[in-house]
């Protein structure tokens, strides 16, 4: 039973039942109904494709409950791809489109945080995964640059092929378990991140040299530990889950607080 309705491109209305007194109204910058199709969530975030390029810093991530949807929205399967590789793509695209203004060089790192610790899904951790020992995993730094992660595969990339080959590769060495929600449930939070270094061709014309970078990350899903009848690993792995996405929310919280309100980074690798 579908029990949404969406009055405007922004609003959607979820009828909750008559124990739960009717309709609430929910109004975001766009909301998608069930029958919307990848390019359509990718349109919307395309513009922060090209602000990358233009050197500012930029996060996208899919969030909500476990077996919501999230891993398909970002990844997606081959036939029909998801934000990761739709905007890898648009960026390789609008890079060529500028060769004779920028020289652009790209790099790209995978990990994932699986129980508060940090794995490189890029760099042998097909073999730890295989024997059960993935280790205690990496550090994570900050410095004047910003933040570091010593340790953590970087790889420079020419085209979409060999981010594909990096993503399948990383896709192979996540965690992934199945609960009473759904059957292959992400069990860390992956993050994608593609560094930009830009240089103009010519100086003269008044462009600076750039270098920025972009997070795509597919959230591990919020779970109810009496819903998914979660026990042993995987209910260690929710605690995990939970107690990061509620740090992320209250970090969130925070930006958007007043000026000068302390800001909790430190309460989860996150």
């Amino acid at each position: 039973e579908d029990v949404t309705q969406f009055p405007t491109p922004e609003d959607i209305v979820i009828d909750r039942g008559d124990m739960l007194s009717g309709k609430a109204r929910f109004e975001f910058d766009a909301c998608f109904k069930p029958d919307s199709e990848q390019i359509q969530v990718f349109e919307h975030v395309k513009p922060f494709v090209t602000s990358f390029l233009d050197g500012y810093n930029i996060c996208i991530f899919a969030y909500g409950q476990t077996g919501s949807g999230k891993t398909f929205t970002m990844e997606g399967p081959p036939e029909n791809r998801g934000v990761n590789l739709r905007s890898i793509a648009e960026l390789f695209e609008i890079s060529a489109q500028r060769s004779t203004e920028m020289n652009y060089t790209f790099t790209v790192s995978y990990l994932e945080i699986y129980n508060e610790a940090v794995y490189d899904l890029c760099g042998g951790a097909s073999d730890k995964k295989k024997s059960g020992d993935r280790g205690k995993g990496l550090d994570i730094r900050g410095g004047e640059t910003g933040i570091s992660i010593p340790g953590l595969t970087s790889t420079v990339v020419t085209d979409v092929d060999q981010v594909v080959e990096l993503m399948t590769r990383g896709a192979e060495n996540r965690a992934v378990g199945s609960h009473d929600m759904n059957e292959h449930s992400s069990r860390s939070h992956s993050i994608l991140t593609l560094t930009c270094e830009g240089t103009p061709v010519d100086k003269s014309n008044g462009l600076v040299a750039i270098k920025s970078k972009m997070h795509l990350i597919d959230l591990a899903g919020s779970e109810r530990i009496s819903k998914t009848d979660a026990t042993g690993d995987r209910l260690k792995e929710a605690q995990a889950i939970n107690k990061s996405l509620s740090a992320l929310g209250d970090v969130i919280a925070a930006l958007g607080g007043k000026k000068g309100t302390h800001v909790p980074y430190r309460n989860s690798k996150l």
